[in-house]
């Protein structure tokens, strides 16, 4: 099972993305038939099972379970509960819900808003994999993704991806340390201007062209 490692910020910036991307979140997608979903600051893990017009939600906090609900589908994309088992109010069930839809929602429709190249590989190789017919695949392995935004836009990325901003951007002046114990500073330079050669200043003052 895929999972997704969010913070309370995160959630709210997700929250802000579903509001202004209603009709994207309405089409409930599902790039992900399984993902547990953490909110690390405060416990709650939340696991979504999807089965074409179905969805199953699982509730839990550290090691008390608060139960499960079904949901299904109706016409013109609303979800209605058919068996609910989870033990909380109606409103935080219909957060539980919301975060869920809207994850999902951001998974497929972020990366339309970050351009191709700025997409992780390994992203980019998962939409372009398609089922072979007649041949099992082999179980893909478990990937966990986090909130990350590039250009601006928001996106969930597997954990360890980059995603830089896009355009011309400074970079500011660092220490470089080397393998061998050099030491060198880096000047500050401005990225995605093209290949310029930047300035290497060793320590004592001597510049490397």
């Amino acid at each position: 099972m895929d999972r997704v490692e969010l913070t309370i910020e995160d959630v709210n910036r997700l929250i802000e993305w579903r509001d202004a991307h209603p009709t994207e979140v309405r089409s409930h997608p599902a790039p992900l038939k399984a993902v547990e979903i953490r909110i690390k600051e405060n416990g709650w893990r939340i696991k979504g099972i999807r089965e074409g017009n179905s969805l199953r939600l699982h509730l839990s906090k550290e090691n008390q379970q608060f139960g499960n609900c079904t949901f299904i589908r109706r016409t013109g994309g609303m979800w209605t509960s058919t068996k609910n088992r989870m033990r909380v109010s109606e409103d935080d069930l219909r957060s539980v819900l919301t975060v869920y839809c809207s994850l999902m929602a951001l998974m497929v429709y972020g990366q339309a808003e970050v351009p191709a190249e700025q997409i992780p590989e390994k992203m980019r190789e998962s939409a372009r994999k398609k089922p072979i017919n007649g041949r099992k695949q082999k179980k893909p392995p478990r990937t966990t993704y986090i909130l990350k935004s590039g250009n601006g836009a928001l996106m969930a990325v597997p954990r360890g991806s980059h995603a830089s901003p896009g355009g011309i951007f400074s970079v500011r002046g660092h220490f470089r340390h080397y393998k061998n114990g050099k030491v060198v500073w880096i000047s500050e330079y401005r990225k995605g201007e093209g290949k310029k050669k930047k300035k290497t200043y060793k320590m004592g003052g001597k510049q490397d062209g």
